[in-house]
């Protein structure tokens, strides 16, 4: 071969080993960025269902960030410093929104749209914020997963996290737009800092020595970390207040590591070095959005987040300064623990003598987001449920994270335990196996003891984790762990915790299961003895042998397999599904109430009009002062946030539970009265709800019936109060008995509260129908074989219909077992009517034809009861219906017998689908033959009020006069009642004289 041949071949070869070095060194790039346009693509793919018919998020949250954001539009940087728009009468200070998340989506479109942002940008970018700031967790992500295990296992781990389609998933589709993204965000990028300060702490041993010659050349890397350590841990909680539990965890990690390395005898400084600089910037900056100069609780801005860092940082300063005080007086290291131990515990019962509110307050919220010890009203949030509350708990994990949860688990043990291989002190094992099993017996006992002893199981709970804690941190000592490790594995402990609590939290847990499962890998990768240390990257292929290769890819498959299957399936048609959801079956009676009643300040006539993106300063006792003509809207909470930006009023109730008890005492009240003094509770003596929305769901046993029983606190009273169970027979082909899944029966209790009074008969009274159905205790086994008793019935033979009432109710004394009613808006006796409501908006879409579960309710109840649908319902089932509150007409009436009931009726009519219902209301003459009644519906009038004179321009409307009439006669009495007499501008009295009905079936017309 000639030269120039060789030195063809020699440079061709130099460039081939160039392009393989650079691609060794640089490989990680390219498959992070695909794996990142994967994830971005997945959860955009249903951008165009949030694209029709304007804006529209998914849930609720979404839109008060929504609310928040469009003010930041307006008012950059400043947030909304408070808002009255919600939580009527008294407004509240969102500090869990309007926050860091919300300032930056609204900064980036002013800085993309130069200042002047359409609103079909601004919302486009709000749509996608969500999956954004989860793409861009993957960096921190993959970035801790590299540092613990290198870079190619970091790869799979991110891998995995692309695969999830559990609540990672679920919570960073377009259309969330929730901070939960940002938080996932913010929070792996404060670990990745902490992380990364503690191993250079670790390499630069930054001492106080340095310190007090001010040596910066030594202490500049270790400083420069420290301080974005604390910037991080700030920004976190600037983007969710709550976030204060990250400070938390890192003080707890603080302790055991500093405590480990004096008992080994090792200097604590360098780590302490970390403490006292991260959480003293962490300390000063959250001054910055502090609003309050008290010490509140983790929810929303306070001295807590203050307070709790500098403590933090004092504590490192102070525990390194004991351990020179321990050196110099030759003390022994294996005291200093307990020394350490009787402190916290002598600072613990201080705090808790001085100021115990506070201190058990924090423990309450401690637990309820990572004891496992969620309270009722916080599990009546979806989001919050506990995680394996809802079957098989490796079913639920199997779904969420497929075995990548367990590889994660694994690795955890393995870097926890890999001292006690090395050790032949049995105590070790005894430690950690100790704590674990502790762990456990917390978990399976909570829900016993919350059950049996309430507080008591809370008090448990806090022993149980300290004798947990004890144990780990014995084992820790016991051995020197990796300061990165360690602060990963305190880290992954506690978010485990919190996502086992509530389900929600799922979303942090993703990034732990990503980050441990790439320590596995790399674990596997070290324990299969791959070194790919070749100078090239072909070398280091080659040096490889098949069954390595073959160990590592067979764990990847193993991890990412089992989640390739939910993924293409589930997860998939999830991102398809993804949509707006209920919100849009509100938009005509949002776009309704908008315009068709008063804005706020306007009410009756007033001229105080409020502006719903106005600046309203915070009052010193967050109490707002409303002007005249305020009122509010009431419903159930979950609806607070669209009524404030959809319907641009105020709401009593929102998803901050603010007003959820009042609410709660209102919508399940057993009488007007009872309704009218929960009010009065909520709103005072000067102020007023002028509106009342309610929704199927609201008054559906199988849906959201049963929130307000855990909220009502006017009594007691259980789900048993209101609904029961009845199982319908049925023989199977061998002619066994079995039983068809159940339907529900209501009791007379249901019937009375005043939601159901409202959406079932729009304020009417309502009389059964005699139908009857029997039921008889039965013993029936469950799928695990347990035996219960279950109330079944034959549907050919325990359901009758009567010809009337009267016989219908003379079976029912008569036969054990049977009840009148109760079954679908059949009640079990007269519901009486209501004085002060009437309904003014049913919206245009009907549950009977948009809701698949409303659909198999109704459907289920007529097969198993062989009933007509139309027995079940009593009036049509619009979605949502908006009912007004107003003085009503006083009717006085003479003429009837002394005793005899009075009957008054008006047929209603509504335009969606022209569709009428009738209001009826009774009322007993008193000796001399005279009644009284108040009437919320007018048949007159209608065109004299209206928004621009500060009434209601409603959309029910009589179709003619009202008839009185009583038992004694056939003939009716016609009269009219003017608009003006119901909305109490006009007091006049209606009169009816029934003596005036002398003709049988004749109708005669009766002046006011």
């Amino acid at each position: 071969m000639s030269n120039a041949a060789e030195q063809r071949s020699e440079s061709q070869t130099e460039s081939e080993n160039s392009v393989l070095a650079y691609a060794k060194q640089w490989y990680h790039i390219p498959v992070l960025v695909a794996l990142m346009a994967f994830m971005l693509a997945t959860r955009l793919r249903a951008l165009s269902n949030f694209q029709n018919g304007g804006i529209t998020f998914r849930g609720n949250d979404p839109w008060y960030h929504f609310r928040e954001t469009t003010y930041l539009l307006d008012n950059f940087p400043s947030t909304m410093p408070f808002d009255p728009w919600t939580n009527y009468p008294s407004g509240v200070n969102a500090e869990q929104f309007g926050t860091l998340f919300d300032q930056l989506v609204s900064g980036f479109i002013l800085l993309t749209s130069f200042g002047d942002p359409s609103g079909e940008y601004a919302t486009l970018i709000m749509l996608v914020a969500a999956p954004v700031f989860l793409v861009l967790a993957v960096i921190p992500t993959y970035l801790i997963a590299a540092r613990l295990a290198g870079r190619g296992p970091a790869l799979a781990g991110v891998a995995v996290l692309a695969l999830l389609p559990g609540s990672v998933l679920n919570y960073t589709l377009v259309g969330f737009f929730d901070h939960h993204a940002a938080e996932v965000f913010f929070q792996t990028l404060a670990v990745l800092a902490f992380i990364g300060a503690l191993s250079v702490a670790q390499r630069e041993q930054p001492i106080w020595e340095l310190v007090v010659d001010r040596d910066f050349e030594a202490l500049r890397t270790p400083l420069f970390y420290s301080v974005g350590a604390g910037i991080a841990a700030a920004l976190y909680m600037w983007t969710w207040p709550p976030g204060v539990l990250l400070v938390g965890f890192t003080g707890i990690y603080f302790a055991i590591k500093l405590t480990s390395d004096v008992y080994h005898n090792q200097s604590p400084e360098p780590i302490a070095f970390v403490g006292a600089v991260s959480m003293t910037v962490t300390g000063l900056l959250m001054f910055v959005p502090l609003t309050s100069f008290s010490i509140g609780g983790s929810t929303s801005y306070s001295l807590l987040q203050v307070i709790l860092p500098l403590g933090v940082g004092l504590g490192c300063v102070f525990l390194a300064f004991l351990a020179r005080q321990w050196d110099a007086r030759n003390l022994s290291s294996s005291l200093y623990p307990s020394a350490v131990g009787g402190i916290l515990a002598v600072l613990f019962g201080t705090s808790l003598l001085v100021i115990p509110g506070t201190v058990r307050s924090i423990i309450s919220q401690f637990l309820n987001t990572v004891g496992f010890s969620a309270n009722a009203g916080t599990r009546t949030i979806g989001e919050a449920q506990p995680f394996l509350s809802q079957g098989s708990p490796f079913n639920i994990i199997y779904s969420e994270y497929g075995l990548a949860f367990f590889a994660a688990l694994a690795a955890a043990l393995i870097i926890l335990g890999r001292p006690l291989i090395k050790s032949d002190d049995t105590n070790d094992t005894i430690y950690v196996v100790g704590s674990l099993a502790t762990v456990g017996l917390i978990y399976l006992a909570t829900p016993v003891l919350d059950s049996i002893a309430g507080f008591i199981g809370q008090e448990w709970q806090v022993l149980g984790l300290i004798i947990a804690t004890g144990l780990l941190v014995g084992a820790t000592l016991r051995h020197r762990y990796d300061a990165a490790e360690l602060y990963a594995l305190v880290w992954a402990a506690f978010i485990t915790s919190a996502a086992f609590t509530q389900v929600r939290f799922n979303y942090y847990l993703a990034i732990v299961v990503a980050v441990f499962s790439a320590i596995f890998i790399g674990q596997v990768v070290d324990a299969v003895d791959i070194n790919a240390t070749g100078e090239s990257l072909r070398e280091s292929v080659q040096s490889l042998e098949g069954w390595q290769v073959m160990a590592v890819v067979a764990v990847v498959l193993i991890l990412t397999v089992p989640l390739l299957v939910p993924f293409a399936g589930s997860a998939w048609a999830t991102g398809d599904r993804n949509g707006p959801g209920g919100v849009t079956q509100w938009d005509d009676s949002f776009q309704w109430m908008s315009t068709e009643t008063p804005q706020p300040g306007e009410l009756e006539g007033a001229n105080n009009p409020m502006e719903l993106y106005g600046t309203y300063e915070r009052p010193a006792d967050d109490d707002f002062e409303y002007p005249e003509g305020a009122y509010g809207v009431q419903s159930w909470w979950d609806y607070g946030h669209w009524i404030t930006t959809n319907g641009e009023r105020i709401p009593n109730a929102n998803p901050f539970q603010q007003g959820a008890t009042e609410a709660a005492n209102y919508l399940l009240a057993p009488s007007e009265q009872r309704a009218a003094d929960a009010l009065g509770e909520k709103m005072g003596d000067n102020d007023e709800t002028r509106y009342v929305m309610v929704d199927w769901q609201m008054v559906s046993p199988n849906s959201k019936f049963g929130a307000p029983i855990v909220f009502y606190d006017e009594e007691d009273v259980s789900q048993s109060d209101f609904v029961n169970q009845a199982y319908p027979t049925v023989e199977n082909e061998q002619g066994q008995q079995g039983f068809r899944a159940p339907i529900t029966l209501q009791t007379q209790r249901y019937y009375d509260s005043q939601m159901v009074r409202l959406y079932n008969y729009h304020g009417s009274a309502a009389t059964p129908d005699p139908t009857v159905i029997e039921t008889e205790p039965t013993t029936a086994q469950t799928q695990s074989g347990q035996q219960v008793t279950i109330n079944a019935f034959d549907p050919n033979e325990d359901i009758q219909t009567f010809d009337t009432l009267s016989e219908a109710e003379s079976y029912v004394n008569e036969t054990p077992g049977a009840q009148l009613g109760g079954i679908g808006a059949n009640p079990t006796e007269r519901v009486d009517a209501l004085e002060h409501y009437r309904l003014v908006k049913a919206s245009q879409s009907n549950a009977l034809r948009s809701s698949r579960g409303y659909q198999q309710q109704l459907f289920q109840t007529a097969q198993s009861t062989r009933l007509d649908i139309n027995e079940l319902t009593r009036t049509t089932p619009n979605w949502v219906k908006t009912f007004e509150r107003v003085p009503g007409a006083t009717v006085e009436g003479t003429g009837a017998a002394p005793g005899e009931e009075v009957r008054a009726t008006v047929e209603m009519q509504y335009p969606e689908g022209s569709q009428t219902f009738s209001y009826t209301q009774y009322a007993t003459a008193d000796a001399n033959g005279a009644f009284e009644m108040t009437l919320p519906y007018s048949t007159t009038g209608y065109d004299e009020f209206g928004p621009e004179n500060g009434y209601t321009n409603t959309s029910v409307q009589a179709t003619g006069q009202y008839t009185f009439s009583t038992n004694g006669t056939a003939a009716t009495i016609q009269t009219g009642v003017s608009e003006a007499q119901v909305v109490g501008a006009d007091d006049s009295v209606v009169t009816v004289d029934i003596s005036e009905a002398t003709t049988a079936g004749q109708t005669i017309e009766n002046g006011q």
